[in-house]
C-alpha cells in the first residue's frame, strides 16, 4: 500500500484533514482503496459540458449521473467534459479536481443532495 501523509488545515474556513498519496488518484474506487473510506463518503467533482458552456457537479462517490435525466431537467444536452477540457477550464488533470478550487467558484455548481446525509465527506484535489 502507498504511504499516506496526513495533516489538518483550514481551507476557506473549513477544517479539513488532508491525505496526501503517492501518485495519482483518478477514481472513487482507487480513493476508497487508498484512504480506507467507503465510496459513499467520497465525493467526486465533475466538469460537465452543457452546449458550449460548463457546469460542475459534486456527486457522492457511490452514485452516478443520469445524463439523460439531467439533460431533460436542464433543457440542454449535458455530457462529461473531456480530460483536455478539464485541464483547460480548471487548470488541473482529471483526478486532481477539488470543490475548493478557485476556478470552480466561478462556475455554476450542482450538488448531489445525498451528500447532506453524510457527517463528513472525502474529496479529491491538488495543492
Amino acid at each position: 500500500m502507498s504511504s499516506v501523509k496526513k495533516w489538518r488545515e483550514l481551507v476557506d474556513g473549513v477544517e479539513v484533514e488532508v491525505l496526501e498519496f503517492e501518485g495519482t488518484v483518478e477514481t472513487v474506487e482507487k480513493a476508497s482503496m487508498l484512504s480506507g473510506y467507503p465510496p459513499r463518503e467520497i465525493v467526486k467533482t465533475l466538469l460537465l459540458r452543457v452546449n458550449s458552456d460548463y457546469i460542475v457537479a459534486i456527486v457522492r462517490g457511490d452514485r452516478r449521473i443520469d445524463y439523460g435525466k439531467a439533460s431533460k431537467a436542464i433543457g440542454a444536452r449535458i455530457q462529461l467534459a473531456k480530460p483536455s477540457e478539464v485541464k483547460a477550464v480548471l487548470g488541473v488533470e482529471v483526478g486532481a479536481v477539488t470543490p475548493f478550487s478557485p476556478r470552480i467558484k466561478q462556475i455554476q455548481v450542482i450538488i448531489d443532495p445525498a451528500i447532506a446525509e453524510q457527517e463528513y465527506i472525502v474529496c479529491g484535489g491538488e495543492q
